[in-house]
């Protein structure tokens, strides 16, 4: 079944057969192609292959005809939103597709949208955390409807506090708070809503989104050193975790999401090379990481890695194939939130006085390196950043210390005391 339009358009029925659900039916898609890209959107059907295959064919009957006419009415009106579309754009189709009566403009909708979007692109990482500021939103605004021109600032005045009073960090604030400012972005763009009432900015009347403050968050080398010396009490779990955090911070402050996804294939003879799955889809930026594998991080492996040692197989026993991306993501979130716990332990039991997590890793492996002198581009290229600005400002969050060093010799001045004579040789 396909349309072809004018001006580049064309659209079909499509049947996603790359992962089932659990009753082992495929979702059945339409698909818009224009200028020869494509996106897929949703139908309310779940279907065998073998039923699609009745239902598309020639002359389908009883039920098989019914949903045959009830796809066919949703292409229609997909067709009729591009017809009436000034210029073609995928994010205003899908609004257009998706949207009931009362919701252009609704905020819980344009969150819901963005999501679905998230979530048919594999970005499970960005969905998750859409998912939560639209969970604390709709908390905090109970109901089905919030309109954008709703969102003013003294709104998100009232929210922020919200959110400060339940508990939560002003990092969080400001990470949901962006969130919302780049819907609003793409609410202006598709005309769904007004850019004078646009809510955020710098000026008196505006909202400014709270910067949280730079907490230190790189571990002196003394500190780094007890860690590795450490005895483990349980020689399993608490273990493992101290190691899995030795290990990112020896290779280049990997993250716990990198470090489960890594395979025996990513092993060298001398090196690990990997590309960080942040960046995965952003194909200019993403380049390899080269990892060199010392005795400390061949010992890791020996040890924890999983046997028999296969290429096609993760080295550490997180994930297992055939899992879906919201499954990866599920396991890969506990296997930190394991690592996190007995690094806590371990710190505690140490009388270390930082909060030690899996992301400190990264930022003593940065820092440890630049204290020694080594080049901030080198730096850059081994933590995986895309540009030396991202760098900077980096290692600049928790300098501060060094900082203070350095001021503290601008007022450092000769002593006034008198100098002793000294005397004069004959």
């Amino acid at each position: 079944m396909k349309n072809k339009q004018k001006n580049d358009y064309s659209t079909g029925i499509y049947q996603d057969t790359r992962r089932s659900d659990k009753d082992g039916l495929y979702p059945v898609k339409l698909r818009v192609t224009y200028k020869r890209q494509s996106r897929l959107y949703k139908t309310p059907y779940l279907l065998t292959e073998d039923v699609f295959e009745k239902v598309m064919g020639k002359k389908p009957r009883d039920e098989f005809k019914e949903t045959r006419q009830e796809l066919e009415s949703f292409e229609r009106n997909a067709t009729e939103i591009i017809k009436s579309l000034r210029s073609f754009s995928f994010e205003v189709f899908r609004r257009r597709l998706f949207s009931k009566t009362g919701d252009q403009g609704n905020v819980f909708s344009a969150f819901q949208d963005n999501i679905d979007e998230l979530d048919e692109k594999d970005r499970i990482g960005n969905s998750s955390v859409y998912t939560a500021a639209q969970h604390s939103l709709e908390k905090f605004h109970p109901g089905k409807n919030l309109k954008f021109y709703e969102i003013t600032p003294s709104f998100l005045k009232r929210y922020e506090k919200w959110m400060i009073d339940k508990g939560h960090s002003v990092t969080t604030v400001a990470i949901y708070a962006r969130c919302i400012r780049r819907l609003y972005n793409r609410a202006i763009r598709n005309s769904l809503a007004k850019p004078d009432e646009y809510p955020f900015g710098r000026e008196a009347d505006q909202y400014q989104i709270p910067e949280p403050r730079n907490i230190k968050k790189a571990l002196p080398i003394e500190d780094i050193k007890k860690i590795f010396t450490y005895q483990p009490e349980n020689p399993g779990v608490e273990s493992y975790s101290r190691d899995l955090w030795v290990f990112s911070y020896l290779c280049n402050g990997i993250n716990m999401k990198d470090i489960c996804l890594l395979k025996y294939a990513d092993l060298k003879k001398e090196s690990i090379t990997f590309r960080r799955a942040k960046t995965i889809q952003t194909k200019s930026k993403n380049r390899s990481i080269e990892i060199v594998r010392t005795k400390e991080i061949n010992t890791i492996i020996e040890k924890w890695g999983q046997k028999p040692v296969e290429q096609a197989k993760y080295i550490f026993p997180v994930l297992i194939e055939d899992l879906t991306s919201k499954q990866q993501q599920a396991r890969i979130r506990q296997a930190t939130k394991q690592v996190n716990k007995y690094i806590r332990i371990i710190a505690g039991n140490l009388n270390l006085e930082s909060d030690v997590t899996t992301y400190t890793a990264r930022h003593s492996f940065a820092t440890i390196l630049k204290r020694a002198g080594v080049n901030v581009s080198y730096i850059s290229e081994a933590l995986g950043h895309s540009d030396m600005k991202t760098t900077q400002s980096y290692l600049g969050s928790f300098e501060n210390e060094e900082k203070k060093k350095i001021a503290a010799l601008l007022t450092k001045f000769p002593s006034d005391k008198p100098k002793k004579p000294t005397k004069k040789k004959s």
